[in-house]
């Protein structure tokens, strides 16, 4: 499976330097966050008391090879472009933080840990190189297998020898999430990045007792999204203010 090749970064618009601005891009977990961009905008507001912008774009089934193409209109697809997905418009206006929803949709095609963390990379450079701080969020435990179990048996011999190439776990985030703190832990320690861990809101993932996901078991319900924007209010902020007082 090959990853992305890098894209030369594109020029931003000037936002308001008095306004916190916060994107999130990615796959159905972004996209169906829509929904709740003001739940995050006023914890973000509470929490700073200044003027803060949240909004959020994502794809369902988005790969996270596609997330990084859907970052550049030129590498797009002409159908993801014409659905609205491209994430080109959005970044153009700037940011100050970029939360990244991926890898769940990698692993339930059993892409591989490789491919999954060095297309992350890709995503993680281009928004570095746009001067916007990527926030990266762990990805918790979700149910693929469950979700697949009444696939049809060719479909499962195919994920199997796929997941036999690359070396993976047939329908399992956790080497991916594993994979992920490894390699960005150091940038993270660098103050490149924000890693925002599953352990601090939802380490049982789907198996959680609060009820904080759809029936499906793979994505999150109301409950779930309120919860994870309050960590996600917490973590940038936290960052925010740490950078400012240097």
């Amino acid at each position: 499976m090959a990853p992305v090749t890098f894209m030369a970064p594109y020029a931003l618009e000037t936002h308001h330097a008095d306004t916190l601005q916060v994107l999130m891009i990615g796959d159905s977990w972004a996209g169906m966050h829509h929904d709740f961009d003001t739940v995050l905008y006023h914890d973000l507001a509470n929490i700073l008391t200044m003027p803060v912008r949240v909004k959020s774009m994502g794809r369902g089934g988005a790969k996270s090879k596609e997330i990084y193409y859907l970052m550049c209109d030129r590498t797009a697809s002409p159908s993801d472009l014409s659905g609205g997905y491209g994430i080109q418009k959005l970044l153009k206006q700037g940011a100050d933080y970029c939360v990244v929803m991926a890898g769940i949709n990698d692993a339930a095609a059993n892409l591989g840990i490789d491919y999954y963390c060095r297309n992350l990379q890709a995503v993680v450079d281009f928004l570095i190189h746009l001067k916007i701080k990527p926030v990266i969020m762990e990805m918790p435990f979700v149910d693929i297998r469950g979700l697949y179990r009444g696939k049809p048996l060719h479909d499962k011999l195919v994920d199997w020898f796929r997941s036999l190439m690359t070396q993976c776990r047939m329908y399992d985030v956790e080497p991916y999430s594993q994979a992920m703190l490894a390699k960005f832990q150091e940038m993270e320690r660098n103050n490149e990045v924000v890693i925002v861990r599953k352990n601090l809101w939802n380490e049982k993932g789907c198996r959680d007792e609060r009820g904080l996901y759809l029936q499906d078991r793979i994505h999150l319900n109301s409950h779930g999204y309120t919860l994870l924007d309050s960590c996600l209010a917490v973590a940038i902020s936290e960052d925010w203010l740490r950078n400012r007082s240097h």
